[in-house]
Order: C-alpha cells, then sequence, then structure tokens
C-alpha cells in the first residue's frame, strides 16, 4: 500500500512494529528459560508449590505460543513492507482496509480472508 493521505505512514508503521518485535521477542525469551533447579513440576494429591509451579508454567506454554503466533504476524508485515506490498491481503491480493491497518498494524489479511481461517 502506497503512502498517501488516506494510507499509514509506513515509517512509522514499521518503527511500531520492530518495537513490539523486540518486546515479544524479550518475553519469549524469558518465558523460554528454564525452571529453577530444583523445581518440582508435577502434580500430586495436595496442592502445593510443585503443583502451583506446574500450573504456571502450563500458563506460560499457551501464552508463548500466542505470543509466538503474533511475532510470525509482525514479522510477515515487516517482510511486507520490504516487499512494497504491505497493506494487501496475503489471502485473496486485495487491499486490507486502513482502519484495520491502523487498529492492527500486523494485519496481513483482510477482514473475510481472517474470518474464513477461524
Amino acid at each position: 500500500m502506497a503512502d498517501s493521505d488516506d494510507g499509514p505512514d509506513l515509517a512509522v508503521v514499521e518503527a511500531k512494529l520492530r518495537e513490539r518485535h523486540a518486546e515479544l521477542q524479550e518475553h519469549l525469551a524469558e518465558l523460554a528459560r528454564p525452571p529453577e533447579r530444583g523445581a518440582n513440576l508435577q502434580f500430586g494429591k495436595r496442592v502445593g508449590d510443585g503443583t502451583t509451579e506446574a500450573v504456571s508454567r502450563m500458563t506460560d506454554a499457551g501464552v508463548g505460543d500466542s505470543l509466538e503466533a503474533s511475532d510470525e504476524r509482525i514479522e510477515r508485515a515487516l517482510a511486507k513492507l520490504g516487499e512494497g506490498t504491505y497493506g494487501t491481503c496475503d489471502g485473496c491480493g486485495g487491499l486490507i482496509a486502513p482502519k484495520r491497518l491502523e487498529a492492527a498494524p500486523e494485519s496481513v489479511l483482510c477482514i473475510e480472508c481472517a474470518r474464513r481461517l477461524r
């Protein structure tokens, strides 16, 4: 999508995407750290530190998956900026609504194609 009066400022979009990418990479690195040595990650008959830690790690794994998916979308949006195709849908090739890009600059699918994937 070309930089125009009704389109996004691509330099600002790129800066936001790169900042968010760095934040996600940092958060993912924190989640990837192994548990502290001696941490008991088991489910027992009684709720205790081990159970709490295991539930916490399972929750972190789910959060990590979500963050990785977000990061992949950001990386794709950055690639599209480099290719000169930012603002076009990866699914149908049509234009992505400017309001969608404003709300979620990492969007690489139009609303209709995103709905179809759900």
